[in-house]
């Protein structure tokens, strides 16, 4: 995979120019990159500085193809991962946050899965799962519409995960420019993967060659 310093824009589904997202690190972070004449190299620039004061800014992993495959951003103590179906509506969301008391490291916090109805890019149901950092899970599903009456919040505490599962939810501080350990799916606890699988196995299938991917990858055969 490939990566992008320059914003994919969710709502619109296209790629922001670059000099507005210099514009908007500048009113973010108080900075004044976008003045400057000479622009070529600035965005690097303003985004490595960015990252070093944990600071916003946003970046955008890549397909080989070229095509967006997540949506970054930083910020104090955070990252939000926005993964992309081929419609490039974003389904799955993973947060991390920092904690004072690990230094130099991130915990995964929440993931969010935002189904859509049937074919379309309209958001139907939204299921956010939540974590401890003693292992607790609770999920949240909120569904419906507040206009018609059916909009409703159900809310279920799971059992703990297991200790594997937790210690797969932390992770390293990343380096600048390299974000591969925040983009694992091998990530998701069983409970929220099993979730994700029953809606994209319907509506995005390729969610599951990207999960088996980064098993092969990433997980270590038991003897």
């Amino acid at each position: 995979m490939k990566l992008t310093l320059i914003r994919w824009n969710l709502p619109y589904k296209e790629f922001h120019k670059e000099h507005v997202c210099l514009a908007r690190l500048d009113r973010y972070n108080k900075t004044r990159y976008s003045r400057r004449k000479k622009q070529e190299g600035l965005l690097e620039l303003a985004s490595r500085e960015a990252h070093e004061r944990q600071a916003v800014y946003f970046a955008t992993i890549l397909n080989d193809d070229g095509s967006p495959y997540c949506a970054m951003e930083s910020n104090v103590g955070y990252f939000g991962l926005d993964f992309l179906q081929d419609n490039y509506a974003d389904f799955l969301t993973f947060q991390y946050r920092s904690d004072s008391e690990h230094k130099g490291k991130l915990f995964l916090k929440a993931i969010f899965l935002f189904e859509c109805y049937p074919g379309t890019t309209e958001k139907m149901r939204r299921t956010d799962f939540t974590y401890t950092h003693e292992g607790g899970c609770l999920s949240v599903i909120l569904q419906g519409k507040e206009y018609d009456g059916t909009y409703e919040v159900i809310r279920t505490q799971h059992p703990t995960i297991s200790a594997e599962e937790l210690e797969k939810l932390w992770v390293d501080y990343p380096k600048f420019g390299e974000y591969d350990q925040l983009i694992r799916l091998d990530r998701i606890p069983q409970l929220a993967r099993e979730r994700i699988l029953e809606y994209t196995d319907k509506e995005f299938p390729a969610f599951r060659e990207y999960l088996q991917r980064d098993i092969d990858r990433y997980e270590q055969p038991t003897k």
